[in-house]
């Protein structure tokens, strides 16, 4: 089966007075067509700027490259500034962490959706005006009617999300990028956002690459997850075996750090210490200072992605023959 997007080696660099900030470091992964993946870490790791990167949404001081960059086998570095603008939207669609700054406070709702209608599908006005609104319906909008004459700054939280939703699903995209895109909702809005999500991409078969540092979010959305640690991708396996058979100890971190219904807990083992300095990143591999199974290896040189079993791929030297005598079957505890 062919994949919907293939990406290798990715780099993105920032320019900056204080010297070159490695934001993407040379993550490789796959997309297939349907696929609903995640990818988490903390701030600062990397997800957001990996995807503004594969939409060439990174301006300058910034710089990308990239091996392999294909969708649907088109290779996107090849694509005029043009061409790329017809493929953001109808093609790949990005829901923003605040939607507050990303619609225009000046134009109405059903203004902005137009908009994006008429560009990429080529309605006339009255039939952009008729999919807007019924987009808004789609994504559980009440009096869509009404909200679609409607400003940004009149509506709930909740609501712009959810017009943000329907601006990105509104040309049936081949890939959705959702950043943090229940952040700033309360708990019972963000689940009704997740089963609008959940719903939307059954019903059109669009693939979904959800951005979150919440490995509960992530667990609730996701067939595959992700790790990011300081620009580089650490673990990468199916959710069901990254909850219940983590191997990377950030992983393990990231899973102690949250309090769990299931499992009583007398307290969060919080992950000691914090992200290093981009522009000061430590020898070896990039965790070891916080890494409480940490050997001399770990110090001396970056762990190479392997193989741990089939679909679930690890870099850590506990898993390595080089990892000495700690056991390749460390798991979860």
């Amino acid at each position: 089966m062919s994949h919907l997007l293939q990406v290798k080696n990715l780099f993105t660099t920032f320019n900056t007075e204080d010297g070159l900030v490695p934001a993407v470091n040379g993550i490789s992964f796959n997309l297939n067509h349907g696929e609903s993946l995640g990818i988490v870490g903390e701030s600062g790791c990397g997800k957001s700027v990996a995807c503004l990167s594969i939409m060439r949404l990174i301006g300058h001081p910034g710089k990308v490259t990239a091996d392999e960059m294909l969708l649907d086998g088109t290779t996107l570095f090849s694509l005029s500034e043009k061409k790329m603008r017809h493929i953001r939207g109808n093609d790949m669609a990005f829901i923003f962490q605040e939607p507050m700054t990303s619609l225009n406070p000046v134009f109405t709702i059903g203004f902005q959706l137009q908009e994006a209608i008429r560009l990429h599908q080529g309605f006339s006005k009255d039939s952009a005006e008729d999919k807007s609104v019924e987009m808004l319906k789609m994504v559980g909008i009440p009096r869509a009617e009404k909200v679609f004459a409607e400003f940004p700054h009149s509506l709930s939280g909740g609501m712009r999300q959810r017009a943000m939703i329907a601006m990105a699903l509104s040309c049936e995209p081949k890939i959705l990028f959702a950043d943090e895109p229940t952040t700033a909702l309360d708990v019972t809005i963000q689940a009704q956002i997740l089963e609008i999500m959940t719903d939307l991409r059954q019903r059109i078969n669009t693939s979904i690459i959800f951005i979150s540092h919440d490995l509960g979010v992530i667990s609730e959305m996701v067939d595959r997850v992700i790790v990011m640690y300081c620009g580089t991708i650490v673990e990468d396996t199916d959710i069901r075996t990254l909850i219940n058979e983590p191997k990377h100890p950030y992983t393990i971190g990231l899973i102690n750090s949250k309090p769990r219904i299931n499992i009583e807990m007398d307290k969060l083992e919080p992950i000691p210490g914090s992200v290093p300095n981009p522009l000061h990143m430590p020898s070896g591999c990039p965790y070891h200072p916080r890494c409480k199974d940490v050997m001399d290896i770990c110090r001396q040189e970056i762990p190479k992605k392997l193989e741990y079993r089939s679909g679930h791929d690890v870099s850590c030297w506990l898993y390595s023959e080089q990892g000495g005598k700690m056991s390749r079957d460390k798991t979860y505890r």
